[in-house]
């Protein structure tokens, strides 16, 4: 357990501050108790908070863990193969309307990773190693499509 002391000063400039930081500070961590006092000066005074806490979880990122191990492109099929070419094709129409190399659009072991895999939804895309939220939503669309037409 962890203790963090707060002075809410009750000047009216300066308690709306002192009132927010001790919430930005309890919505980072898991609350225990709490405990007041007031504090007596001749100009005034002030209330002392000591805040007993814990640490939360962290929230987990994409964890490269989950993600599918990778395929070489002599491990696909004939089937897989001819898939791969198509998202080859897919790729350089993509990085020409996009007027970037085709890397920037995917690797080929990206494209070795789906035509082995062949994800069916956005969230098995997500499960291909490079293939994050930013990534998935940019081109899960016209990936998924893509399978799903050949």
């Amino acid at each position: 357990m962890y203790i963090e002391v707060f002075a809410v000063r009750l000047i009216a400039q300066e308690l709306e501050s002192d009132q927010k930081k001790i919430n930005d500070f309890l919505e980072t961590v898991k609350f225990v108790k709490s405990a007041t006092h007031f504090v007596e000066l001749e100009q005034g005074g002030y209330w002392s908070v000591l805040v007993h806490y814990e640490l939360k979880e962290k929230p987990k990122k994409e964890s490269k863990i989950d993600k599918k191990p990778n395929i070489e492109e002599s491990d696909l099929s004939p089937g897989s193969s001819y898939v791969l070419e198509c998202l080859k094709e897919w790729r350089a129409d993509k990085a020409e309307s996009l007027k970037v190399p085709r890397y920037y659009v995917c690797t080929n072991s990206e494209l070795v990773n789906i035509a082995f895999y062949l994800p069916k939804t956005i969230d098995e895309l997500k499960e291909i190693k490079g293939f994050g939220s930013v990534k998935t939503e940019k081109l899960g669309a016209d990936i998924i499509a893509l399978l799903n037409a050949v």
